[in-house]
């Protein structure tokens, strides 16, 4: 009986407790943390980014997405951006007014990286060595917020690239390498016509081979290397009279396919896929 009437006392403790936690949490209202700016993703329509891993970048949102307008004048990695934008409403978790002399404490002297959102300027620096949150200045006022923008802020040009190695929304009207062309005919029909032909290969199989260069995506952007492909590619949008030309360089790594006119390379992981000649798959009648 004793050991009944002390669990029964120790239950209605435990609930006890339990109450008044509750009651604690409900009548504690959580604390609203202040946005980084006063900016809305969707209000940002230019972007700035200085460091020291490069030239300066520069972008612009434009209809279809964002286009990169220096170092190289491209379309623009449209998801790495949206994601760079989150930083304009992190939460603040620490604010306070700063000197001049105490920028160098802050590493802010110079800062790391400068980022200018329309004509917002922020300046990020080093980290609290308490709570690992970033310094981030703008004016004269430093906030400190959770460290989750550094390899995007600190990131070269290349990365800021768009893996597409094909501007979107466009359609081609010539694919042409050095072992095969496949071209739209020029009359109405505009059906595609592969050379050298092969024969019953149906026209579902050609423009499947147009569709696999039209969403080709790299896995990384990188600095075109100084050395002259082993071979090339051209490709014509339609409505334009422009070449693409693509060069082929393979090394001990893979194969890239270069944008020598820009100094850009792609390094994509299908490449001997997307270079080998449409055929009908085996089994096909």
């Amino acid at each position: 009986m004793k050991r009944n009437r002390a669990n029964a006392a120790l239950l209605l403790l435990v609930l006890g407790l339990g109450t008044l936690v509750w009651l604690s949490e409900r009548e504690s209202p959580k604390i609203r943390l202040t946005p980084l700016t006063k900016l809305l993703p969707e209000q940002i329509n230019s972007i700035r980014i200085s460091n020291q891993s490069g030239p300066a970048i520069s972008m612009r949102r434009e209809a279809n997405g964002w286009r990169m307008i220096a170092p190289y004048a491209i379309e623009a990695n449209s998801a790495r951006i949206e994601r760079l934008l989150e930083i304009a409403g992190s939460p603040v978790h620490t604010q306070f007014e700063i000197e001049q002399s105490d920028l160098t404490e802050f590493g802010l002297a110079p800062a790391a990286a400068l980022l200018h959102l329309e004509r917002l300027e922020l300046r990020f620096g080093g980290t609290d060595p308490i709570d690992h949150y970033r310094y981030i200045a703008i004016g004269n006022r430093l906030h400190l917020i959770k460290d989750l923008f550094p390899h995007l802020l600190l990131a070269t040009a290349e990365s800021y690239v768009s893996p597409n190695i094909l501007p979107q929304d466009n359609e081609l009207d010539l694919i042409q390498t050095p072992e095969w062309r496949l071209a739209r005919s020029p009359d109405a029909a505009r059906l595609w016509q592969l050379t050298p032909a092969v024969t019953g290969i149906s026209m579902d199989r050609l423009i499947e081979k147009v569709d696999e260069w039209k969403n080709a995506q790299a896995v990384k952007v990188i600095k075109a290397p100084a050395i002259s492909p082993d071979s090339r590619v051209e490709i014509r949008l339609s409505g334009s009279d422009t070449l693409l030309a693509f060069g082929i360089l393979r090394h001990k790594q893979g194969t890239l396919v270069l944008r020598e006119d820009l100094g850009l390379a792609y390094d994509l992981p299908r490449i001997e896929t997307l270079l080998s000649a449409p055929t009908e798959p085996t089994g096909v009648p």
